[in-house]
């Protein structure tokens, strides 16, 4: 077994919590007993105010039948994306293995393992202020975003106040994971040709992220631990789009990643140009093998643009590949093409930067 992640047991509480009150409210009694809850679970899930009357966004304690209705329909229901078969239920999920993968920008990853040993990651949304016929729109329209280079999104549930998840496709280990994690027993680095299958599959994703809703659209979040594997094995992007869902409550907070184009200061003001600075730097980061927001050079730490910049320019451009490459004329010719690209990405003026459709175009054309 994995280790069980906190909030998951938590959402295992509140569908405990939810079949107690059912009990309660099909009983004859007219009102509901305190001392008839878990302490726990009022802790877990209440807040008590000095009056002692616990508060909640649908006044759970209070409710008639039709509150238990609402919290069945809350906390159980898992609603598909269009065009996509999910026939688990929340509290299907809750039986399953499940292992933290790690915290993002909008909150925690979920690694489920269901019953027929099938793996599906579970997203958490967090601070999402919107009705949950707002969020419907925003998630099934992202959702219905299909590519064979973009991870497939399969549904969505509530969990609590202001947080909701989405179920997603699994696929494995992140590039990030692949490319920094320490080297095992048996496995291998990633070599040349997988580099440029993911640097070109994931080109292709965001190019055709690009050319949605008119041609407006922003993925708005790209980064290597955001980048996996497709069966063909070229790069597949996920969390597409989730940054920029409508009315946010709080945008979420901007860490400098190495990532973040220059300009952007806020979640808010992603764009196309953005998009195309984050991707220069994955190009920079599968050269390099290192990290985009911590490089050393001399006595200080910098990003990786900026040490790239600098060792091109003082000791040219063979001294910035990841040594591990293997080493040839043809392969070096073609690293060094993916570095002008690359460097061309992240020029600190974004009208400078290239479009991802003639971006595409460039790395499908010198590897035919």
């Amino acid at each position: 077994m994995g280790k069980i992640y906190d909030n998951w047991e938590r959402l295992v509480e509140a569908v405990m919590l939810r079949e107690h009150l059912r009990e309660i409210a099909l009983q004859d009694s007219t009102s509901l007993s305190y001392a008839s809850i878990s302490s726990d679970l009022l802790r877990s899930h209440f807040s008590i105010n000095p009056g002692g009357s616990p508060t909640f966004q649908n006044n759970l304690l209070t409710a008639d039948q039709s509150n238990i209705v609402e919290l069945e329909k809350e906390y159980n229901k898992i609603v598909p994306i269009r065009g996509c078969s999910f026939s688990y239920k929340v509290e299907d999920l809750l039986k399953c293995e499940a292992e933290k993968l790690g915290k993002g920008t909008l909150g925690d990853t979920i690694k489920v393992i269901l019953d027929d040993r099938s793996t599906i990651i579970v997203k958490e949304l967090k601070a999402v202020k919107v009705t949950d016929e707002e969020f419907e729109r925003e998630i099934q329209f992202i959702g219905n975003i299909r590519h064979a280079n973009i991870v497939a999104i399969m549904g969505y549930f509530n969990y609590m106040e202001n947080i909701k998840c989405l179920v997603c496709d699994f696929r494995g280990r992140s590039v990030g994971a692949m490319l920094h994690e320490k080297i095992v027993k048996k496995s291998r680095p990633l070599d040349w040709d997988s580099r440029v299958r993911i640097a070109i599959g994931t080109a292709r994703g965001i190019a055709h992220i690009h050319t949605q809703n008119g041609g407006k659209l922003v993925h708005g979040n790209i980064k290597t631990s955001n980048i996996f594997l497709n069966l063909h094995r070229y790069g597949c992007v996920s969390d597409h789009c989730l940054v920029t869902i409508d009315k946010l409550n709080e945008p979420p907070r901007m860490h400098n990643t190495g990532y973040n184009a220059p300009e952007i200061t806020d979640f808010r003001q992603v764009s196309q140009a953005s998009d195309v600075y984050s991707f220069g730097v994955v190009l920079l980061e599968l050269l390099t093998r290192k990290s985009p927001d911590r490089v050393r050079m001399r006595k200080e730490v910098v990003g990786l643009v900026r040490w790239v910049s600098w060792v091109t320019n003082k000791k040219g451009t063979c001294k910035v590949f990841d040594s591990m490459l293997v080493k040839s004329g043809i392969i070096e010719e073609e690293m060094e093409k993916m570095l002008l690209i690359g460097m061309h990405c992240v020029a600190t003026n974004p009208k400078q930067r290239p479009k991802m459709s003639d971006i595409l175009k460039m790395m499908e054309c010198w590897k035919r």
